[in-house]
């Protein structure tokens, strides 16, 4: 039922697209939707679902097994005076009494299977949140980058003005205007540069949430950073804990360790019991019976095969808790790196915004100059450049802090939509 609902809201996207596009999208919308539709999302739902199914299929095994049938048998032959039919019907039950424990394994080990499942699907869901805002923040860097490209060429545009003026009314050389011009192309270059990066990053925010033709215009603009920060032990703590992989990781060497002592029990003996019904004669019910039986089956010898069988499981056990060992030191790897990475994007963001507040004093101040009459072309060149290069920088500062504290929050798991 939730796959049809999930269809629905599919198509209904996919038909409102044009409407759709035309709105604000916000990050949080945005993955409301990658969750709803991503098809990873319905993968990893229905391998949780098949997971289930499966501790029904262990389970069934502890449940009474019932069989019926019947059948009608005529027959003829040259020696027969006359033809013969035969009737029969039976009913029969069989049902394990005792297995000394492997049962109870076969089905705890399915229900590890279904709680890795579930961790492995809670892992799908985090890497798609990741992917939708780190879209989102690469289409909001872009946005910005644009507009500060479509400000630079604003400005050569309108010194190429003033460098034609001064050079009409004698006061400026002929290379004045050359220069304007020559700076105007350029900018002309960065800003095409500037807005195909923005269609790439609508594109990639359109397929990180399933929706790959989806046509994407406006998105708010959530680039400003707010100071947050978290103590790098409580970070690892909350790693430990919360890390989806590491949860699906523990739950491997749990089923290793069921298994191992299921494959202990290959030589346990089975308690079972049968019982059955039956009638049957040349018309129905002419005859019947019953029969009931207990069974006790003891293997004795199995040419080795469950010495070779839990040897193979006691490996697989150490392999399990070793790849639990190495994933729990890469994730704490992980949240030191994506910490350590964050402390250092604040601090870039600070010198950042200080060097961009310097250099847009000294744009004003180049800009003034020049349109006085006063200035050269270098001097407004150098103050054009630095502004624009110093607002870039902010730009990428900001997004630097917006990547890497997802980053630590992906580190520590249990990412919020």
């Amino acid at each position: 039922m939730r796959n049809k609902i999930i269809a629905v809201l599919f198509l209904i996207q996919i038909l409102f697209t044009g409407v759709a596009a035309a709105e604000t999208l916000t990050l949080e919308s945005c993955v409301r939707t990658a969750l709803e539709t991503h098809p990873d999302m319905v993968a990893a739902e229905s391998k949780v679902a098949s997971k289930k199914a499966a501790v029904g299929q262990s389970a069934a095994d502890s449940r009474p097994q019932i069989k019926g049938g019947a059948s009608y048998t005529r027959s003829d032959s040259t020696d027969s005076s006359y033809d013969t039919g035969r009737y029969n019907a039976s009913i029969s039950l069989e049902q394990s009494v005792y297995d000394w424990g492997k049962r109870g394994l076969k089905i705890e080990g399915a229900r590890i299977n279904m709680d890795a499942a579930e961790a492995e699907y809670i892992d799908t869901r985090d890497k798609i949140i990741v992917g939708v805002k780190s879209a989102y923040y690469n289409l909001n860097k872009a946005i910005r980058q644009h507009e500060v490209a479509k400000a630079r060429f604003d400005n050569y545009q309108k010194r190429l003005l003033w460098a034609k003026s001064y050079y009409e009314v004698g006061t400026k050389p002929k290379i004045e205007v050359t220069k304007a011009e020559s700076d105007l192309a350029n900018s002309k270059l960065a800003l095409v540069k500037a807005s195909s990066a923005a269609e790439q990053y609508r594109a990639q925010l359109a397929s990180s949430m399933g929706i790959p033709m989806m046509d994407i215009e406006n998105v708010a603009d959530v680039l400003s950073y707010k100071e947050w920060s978290v103590p790098i032990e409580q970070a690892v703590d909350r790693a430990i804990s919360n890390r989806p992989d590491l949860a699906s990781q523990r739950k491997k060497v749990e089923y290793a360790e069921t298994l191992l002592a299921l494959e202990k029990k290959g030589l346990s003996p089975e308690i079972s019991a049968s019982a059955g019904y039956s009638a049957y004669g040349s018309a129905p019910f002419d005859d019947n019976g019953w029969n009931a039986k207990l069974s006790l089956n003891f293997p004795l010898y199995d040419g080795g095969l469950t010495r070779s069988r839990v040897q193979g499981a006691e490996a697989d056990l150490v392999t399990a808790r070793a790849q639990l060992g190495s994933a729990s030191n890469n994730v704490i790897l992980e949240v030191r790196k994506a910490w350590h990475a964050l402390a250092e994007a604040r601090e870039a963001l600070s010198a950042s915004l200080e060097a961009e507040r310097q250099a847009r004093e000294t744009y004003e101040l180049a800009e003034g100059r020049y349109e006085a009459g006063v200035g050269s072309s270098l001097e407004i060149s150098d103050a054009v450049e630095s502004y624009a290069s110093a607002q870039t920088n902010t730009i990428l500062s900001l997004y630097e802090c917006k990547a890497k504290r997802l980053d630590l929050e992906k580190a520590m798991g249990g990412l919020e939509e």
